[in-house]
């Protein structure tokens, strides 16, 4: 495989609410895709799904743009590769989201040469043609949040997480359960939780969570193998496990019983099969979570969430529930339910031209050619 082109589009993403967690507020997503062209015409597209600011990672869209179009890509331009997952043997930085959009990109365009869909390429194993879908609430008021989980769980979704901080966290989820009993509920706290607030911590375990995830803000794995030993309720780690080194710690000391994989935090899908490989092994749970991404991205996570032993479903829903329009056709939709999973070679979906283009702000193209005439 050799890429003979490729173009880095930096997106602005206007958002239909306001999304709000514990540590800050969205209101509009920017991210960059990344297109390859290889010298067969193969087209691949990828997604690099930082954020502007490093509350979630110290990885930032302008930090990651930049590796891309002054180390990364020129590197790629003369490289013959065998497979996409080469790309991570020659390069040691602190980019993962970055070499993920790479990766993927390379990834889409790889497996439509072979005629592959994603998960056959990587997998070869049973999946599922349709998953159910997973709602993600904000940290909103309990009113709202109640109304949001009834009108929700009358177009077939069927499990929510809700983000939480340490003021109100607990109040808010005793209630939500008081009004559905039987919900499939798990609570995100983003890191805000302090050793003062531990007590409230542990009663959580009345509430016959799924999974508490990111609770403790130090993310110290040894605070959480302390707090897994005095809770009940699995905790679950997302932004705490970046690296196999992380997730390796992570099950020697006990500090989880559940993992919250996404493609980007963890570097590509090569990470994300080695993970999911080891959670597997050290009867590990996990299942798939998003980012505030486009279609491009979100799809890899719906394909991931196919395979069969997923714990719960994802934090999968209708793209038009975040934006007025995504990049891909068919664009990810819940009905009933339920979200289809696509079958065709690469990424499965098509891109929508007309979309990328109303939403790119900037664009930047290497070409094999012109790198090789300089």
């Amino acid at each position: 495989m050799r890429i003979e082109r490729i173009e880095v589009l930096h997106l602005n993403m206007p958002m239909k609410f306001t999304f709000r967690t514990a540590q800050g507020t969205i209101s509009q997503r920017e991210t960059l895709v990344i297109k390859v062209t290889d010298e067969l015409g193969n087209l691949g597209y990828g997604e690099v799904v930082a954020f502007n600011e490093p509350f979630y990672s110290s990885e930032t869209l302008s930090s990651a743009q930049k590796v891309l179009l002054e180390e990364l890509l020129p590197q790629l331009l003369n490289k013959e590769i065998d497979h996409p997952f080469e790309i991570h043997l020659g390069f040691r930085g602190n980019s993962p989201m970055a070499m993920a959009g790479i990766e993927n990109a390379l990834l889409d365009g790889f497996a439509k040469g072979q005629n592959k869909s994603m998960m056959k390429l990587l997998f070869n194993e049973e999946t599922r043609k349709e998953i159910y879908g997973g709602m993600v609430l904000g940290d909103l008021e309990l009113p709202i949040l109640l109304e949001k989980i009834q009108e929700n769980l009358q177009e077939g979704y069927r499990r929510f997480k809700i983000k939480i901080k340490p003021e109100d966290g607990f109040a808010k989820l005793k209630s939500i359960r008081e009004h559905f009993p039987d919900l499939m509920l798990l609570a995100d706290a983003n890191r805000s939780f302090r050793k003062e607030d531990l007590p409230q911590l542990r009663r959580i375990d009345e509430l016959g969570l799924a999974c508490l995830e990111e609770p403790l803000e130090s993310g110290d794995l040894s605070a959480y193998q302390d707090l897994q030993e005095q809770m009940s309720t699995p905790i679950c780690l997302d932004e705490s496990i970046q690296t196999m080194a992380d997730l390796t710690e992570a099950i020697s000391l006990g500090a989880c019983q559940v993992v919250n994989l996404k493609v980007g935090r963890v570097g590509g899908m090569a990470y994300m099969e080695h993970m999911i490989k080891a959670c597997r092994k050290h009867k590990v749970k996990y299942w798939i979570g998003s980012m505030l991404e486009s279609g491009i991205s979100k799809i890899l996570h719906v394909h991931c969430a196919s395979l069969m032993d997923n714990y719960i479903p994802g934090d999968l829903s209708s793209t038009r529930r975040y934006f007025s329009k995504d990049v891909i056709q068919p664009e990810i939709a819940v009905r009933k339910g339920l979200i289809q999973v696509p079958q065709g070679p690469g990424l499965g979906v098509t891109i929508d031209q007309e979309a990328l283009d109303y939403y790119t702000m900037e664009r930047f193209i290497l070409d094999r050619k012109i790198f090789r005439n300089h």
